[in-house]
């Protein structure tokens, strides 16, 4: 094995800080010709040392948006766009030229629909993906019962569960868009506006989940629907979880638990996941017991990307600068809250309206305590619970893989 002159000196000048005798034979220790005893199997101090602090620098964070995109790679096309299908009809071309008219309004659906495509650095719209390499990691029982998708190497239907899956996150998406309306809190051209952005987003939400029973139907597995159609069910469940403000914007708590954080965010984000991986699986024939491990996959990960994304207000404070809102029931919240209730002091301040809140000050007091670290903790315990689930039930491939990949994206190092 060889190593650059420039590792070799940064190495050298470190023993000659230790004062170790052997620190002036470094580097011809170190860059032998290939055929001598690797670093890897060396027994002198040196190498020893050397191994040992090799082995102590930090290996590089996998990046999410590479992941995704050679996740695609492998199953034929860009899935990130699967909703697109659905979004760019001429039932929807109709509704977004309403929605122009939103534009310099408040109104939160524009930017939804800005998400759709684009999100900063970070592609959102992986469920399907996800979906397909579970499919194409487990593979089908009986392979020639199925017409199969070549460039894939999944079946037609499971494509197509993939594509509702999308669609109905989507359409949830857009609903939660809708803003309460009171004459207390808009008046004039402004409440007008939201009146009609109400309208768009409860027209459009409504079209995509229409389009989505209407791809569930033609599976034509009733199963897959029951699985489904709950999973839209828990959506709607998640929404009447814990007290609201008057925009309903969910506000904590002095008996809010994590165990309470688990149960919304599964209805509200993991039941898709779990179930849509649980579904695809059904399709392939698959005995129960690996449905079900399927399900759990698709829940630990949903678990896990739900707690990185509650993270970020408190590690990307380029995107997110203190003040900004936060959701006040998200796992760092919580997890302050178990040392210091003083929060709630805050919280109570803002009266009936959490957008009166000094997010400043709370940002202040969650950055101060353990709640960011234990978060973090968080992410990493769902993360590695789905890592065990891939390794313990799918045979080695690049879909594998590639699920490992997006799962240590996931990860906070």
């Amino acid at each position: 094995m060889i190593y650059s002159k420039m590792n070799v000196g940064a190495l050298s000048m470190r023993y000659v800080r230790m004062g170790c005798r052997w620190a002036a034979t470094a580097q011809q220790q170190l860059l032998l010709p290939d055929g001598h005893t690797p670093l890897s199997h060396a027994t002198t101090p040196l190498h020893r040392t050397v191994r040992r602090v090799y082995s102590t620098i930090p290996q590089k964070k996998p990046d999410w948006n590479r992941a995704v995109s050679d996740a695609e790679k492998i199953v034929g096309y860009p899935t990130s766009y699967l909703t697109l299908r659905s979004l760019l009809s001429d039932e929807m071309s109709n509704i977004a030229v309403h929605m122009r008219k939103l534009v310099g309004s408040s109104h939160p659906l524009l930017k939804t629909a800005k998400r759709l495509i684009y999100n900063g650095r970070t592609n959102m719209q992986t469920r399907g993906l996800i979906v397909l390499l579970i499919s194409k990691a487990a593979g089908h029982v009986n392979p020639e019962e199925f017409e199969q998708d070549q460039p894939a190497g999944v079946s037609l239907s499971q494509r197509s569960l993939a594509e509702i899956t999308e669609m109905i996150h989507t359409a949830h998406l857009i609903h939660k868009g809708v803003v309460n309306l009171s004459p207390t809190v808009f008046d004039g051209t402004t409440l007008q506006d939201m009146e009609f952005g109400n309208k768009i987003a409860i027209l459009s939400g409504d079209y995509l989940l229409a389009n989505a029973c209407t791809g569930l139907a033609a599976l034509r597995n009733t199963k897959v629907v029951e699985l489904i159609s709950t999973a839209i069910s828990d959506f709607m469940e998640a929404e009447f979880i814990g007290e609201r403000d008057n925009q309903g914007n969910p506000i904590p708590n002095t008996k809010i638990t994590m165990k309470d954080w688990e149960e919304k965010n599964f209805l509200a984000a993991g039941s898709l996941m779990a179930k849509s991986c649980q579904a695809t699986l059904v399709l392939a024939g698959h005995e129960e017991e690996m449905q079900s491990k399927g399900f759990k996959f698709g829940k630990e990960i949903a678990l896990a990307w739900q707690a990185y994304s509650d993270l970020q207000p408190f590690t990307d404070l380029y995107r997110h600068p203190p003040g900004t809102s936060i959701d006040l029931t998200s796992a760092p919240v919580i997890l302050h809250l178990q040392c210091d209730p003083s929060l709630l002091d805050i919280v109570a301040a803002a009266g009936d309206s959490m957008e009166n809140c000094d997010f400043k000050k709370i940002h202040q007091l969650i950055m101060g305590g353990h709640g960011v670290d234990a978060a973090k903790e968080l992410v990493q315990s769902h993360a590695q619970s789905a890592l065990n689930v891939l390794q313990e039930v799918f045979e080695p491939s690049d879909a594998r893989t590639a699920l490992e990949n997006i799962v240590n994206a996931l990860r906070i190092y």
